[in-house]
Formats: structure tokens, sequence, C-alpha cells
């Protein structure tokens, strides 16, 4: 069957919207050889899957996977029944709107099978100054909004299990906060109020959290580090590390003192997630942004 092609777009309210672009047999056609041969290429790349914790950056052949994923934006039902889907505006607020494409079909065993492609303003086609293509050797303008295609998938979505190269990519279309966390504002303050950990202004270490340092306040907690490995142990580490790692004692308790400024907060939370390591051949001091447990 040939593919449909759908956006994936934000909604006036929470969540995303779905809509069906309406084409014609001639494109239908071109975009179904099109896709199923990015799809091909995608499913070549893949030497091993990894199973997504938010913490491994996958390397070339590698792919990570999100095994019974809540497709809240049920995009099989799409795929069986596209009639049911509304068509999509020609206009540039709605095509603004869209953060991916997608297409699809259902395998032999019935499974839904959806190809995704992130979608940036780049790629609109629009109406505003003067756009033109090159036909039968004359440049012709062109009078009504469009799109461009990616040469490659973002993402494949088997039933339930996603499958995708960039976490960082993918978390721009979908919701991830059931399988990746961020410290919230509250997550900060429980962080910054541990025994081990001094913070001058919490007003501050809020407002300079970016995304980065929220995530790491989440994986820090998480491993309870802080809570499992004395201050002594983490200091004579650190200084293995030449990282500027500071404390003061106040009322008896050795605690971290956490910097004010973005740069040398990241440097810290970096050491304490646990991103330096050193190479058991060479001895060499490293840092990574990509962590997988080798064996339990």
């Amino acid at each position: 069957m040939p593919f449909n092609l759908f956006a994936i777009a934000s909604s006036s309210g929470n969540g995303n919207k779905t809509a069906r672009f309406k084409l014609s047999k001639q494109v239908q056609d071109e975009l179904t050889t099109y896709l199923k041969s990015q799809e091909q290429q995608f499913n070549d790349s893949i030497e091993k899957e990894i199973k997504f914790d938010g913490k491994y950056k996958p390397d070339q052949g590698e792919v990570l996977i999100i095994d019974h994923y809540d497709n809240a934006d049920n995009l099989g039902q799409a795929i069986r029944n596209p009639l049911g889907i509304e068509e999509i505006e020609p206009s540039n607020e709605a095509f603004r709107a869209i953060k991916a494409l997608f297409a699809g079909y259902v395998d032999a065993d019935g499974k839904v099978v959806v190809l995704i492609q992130n979608f940036d303003k780049r790629k609109i086609i629009s109406t505003d100054g003067l756009s033109i293509f090159h036909s039968a050797n004359t440049y012709k303008k062109i009078d009504g909004m469009g799109i461009t295609l990616d040469t490659k998938l973002s993402a494949i979505l088997k039933g339930k299990t996603l499958i995708f190269h960039s976490f960082h990519a993918l978390r721009q279309i979908f919701d991830f906060s059931a399988y990746y966390r961020e410290a919230t504002d509250q997550d900060i303050n429980d962080f910054a109020s541990q025994s081990t950990i001094k913070v001058a202004d919490l007003a501050d270490l809020v407002k300079i959290s970016d995304s980065w340092i929220r995530r790491k306040i989440s994986l820090i907690q998480q491993s309870r580090i802080l809570e499992t490995v004395p201050i002594r142990s983490i200091l004579a580490v650190a200084k293995q590390f030449d990282i500027p790692l500071q404390t003061i004692t106040e009322q008896g308790n050795e605690r971290i003192v956490l910097p004010t400024k973005r740069a040398d907060l990241k440097t810290i939370l970096r050491f304490l997630d646990e991103d330096y390591f050193t190479s058991p051949i060479s001895k060499t001091h490293y840092i990574t942004n990509s962590k997988r447990i080798v064996k339990e």
C-alpha cells in the first residue's frame, strides 16, 4: 500500500496533534519508495541495540531503544485509518507548528511500523517572498506552500518499540518524561538541602539550572553517590583529575561547595555524575559524555 504522509504539530493546548497531507497518487508512490529506502538504510546501520537510560550516547552502529513505549500521540491509529485524520492547512502558521513528519504501514504480523523524521522551519517552502524551482529547462514560481522531506529517518516505532539514534532529536517531538527525568525546582531544593552540599544562594542555583544541569542533578540523586561515598574519598578522586572541588566544614559536617558560575558548576556536576575516568591501560585521564556499565 502506498504511504500516507502525516505531521506531528504543536497544539494550542498541551501535547501534540496529528494532521494529514493530501497527496497526489504520483507523489504518494514516490514518497513510499523514498521512505522505504530510508527505512532500509536505518535498519542496515544498526549493529547493536542499547536500552535507553538517559545516560548513554550511542556510537556509530548503535541505536537506543525504548520497549513498551507509551505512544500518547497514537501514530499507529493514523497509519491504520488515515482518512480519520484531518488534513493540514497549507499556511505558514500551520507549517511552523510542525515538529515531525511520519508515514508507515502495517507489517505481515499486523504490527504498525511508523517511520519518523524531524522537521524544522528551514524545510518550509513558503509563499513569503519569491520562491522558484527548476523544471523543463527553466525556473518557475512556486505558487503554493510546500515542504522538503529530510534525507534520513530520525526514528522508527515498531509496535511499542521506539528505536532511535539521538535522544536530543527525539525529545523535540515526544514527551520523554516517563523515561528520562530532569530535576524540578523542588528536586534542586532537595539536592541543595543535603548535609553534603553547600549552596550560597538557592534561588540563583535554580535560575542558572538549564536542561543539562537539571539532568545531571537528577542522575546524581538517582545514583545516591553523595549518600554512599564519603566526602574524603570524593575529594581524593577529584585531586587525581585536577577538579577544583572545594569543601567547607559546618557543625562537624564536611560539605561540597557548589560554584555559583554555570560553567564551574557543570564541571563539578559532571565529576559527581562520574563522567571522568582513567584508562586501565595507559592510565590517561579522560572525560566522557556516554556511560554504560560493561558488566554488572
